[in-house]
């Protein structure tokens, strides 16, 4: 039951929104990458900010020192330390967005011969791909030594 409403929670958080960065953004997350990693990425960003303010000191016990030394030295309180991590998620998505417009526009260069959007997903432009797939074509036996051999 509880797996149940946890891939209903994630498809209504992170799947459906993937018409609308394709449609309005024109993004194309073949790969499922925003999905997998970023998303994630940011929910666990979010509740690691959100933990490391509101969770006392006492919760943490010995292992204060290994996660938060500052805090538990008495440098940084923790509702500074989780303005730290929040501020983290802002300059973590400010350097992946500059990138990803960097890469982005180095990509629609056309002397990099980027093909039209239409034959994006079209492989016969780049390799050399057999025919359609319903078509029964006859193959051809190549019999070696070896296989000579084998059946002997």
């Amino acid at each position: 039951m509880l797996f149940t409403v946890l891939s209903a929670a994630y498809y209504n958080l992170f799947l459906s929104h993937q018409p609308i960065l394709e449609a309005k953004l024109k993004i194309q997350d073949t790969c499922g990458v925003h999905n997998l990693h970023g998303m994630p990425g940011i929910l666990g960003a979010v509740v690691g900010a959100i933990t490391a303010s509101v969770v006392p000191k006492e919760v943490y016990g010995n292992g204060l020192k290994k996660v938060f030394p500052d805090v538990a030295n008495g440098v940084r309180d923790t509702s500074y330390q989780g303005a730290m991590q929040a501020a983290s998620i802002a300059v973590t998505l400010g350097i992946a967005l500059f990138g990803g417009l960097v890469v982005g526009f180095i990509l629609k260069l056309p002397m990099l011969g980027a093909p039209r959007d239409n034959a994006c997903f079209e492989d016969s432009i780049y390799w050399e791909v057999p025919g359609e797939e319903h078509h029964m074509e006859e193959l051809t036996v190549v019999r070696t030594e070896e296989d000579e051999k084998l059946n002997s």
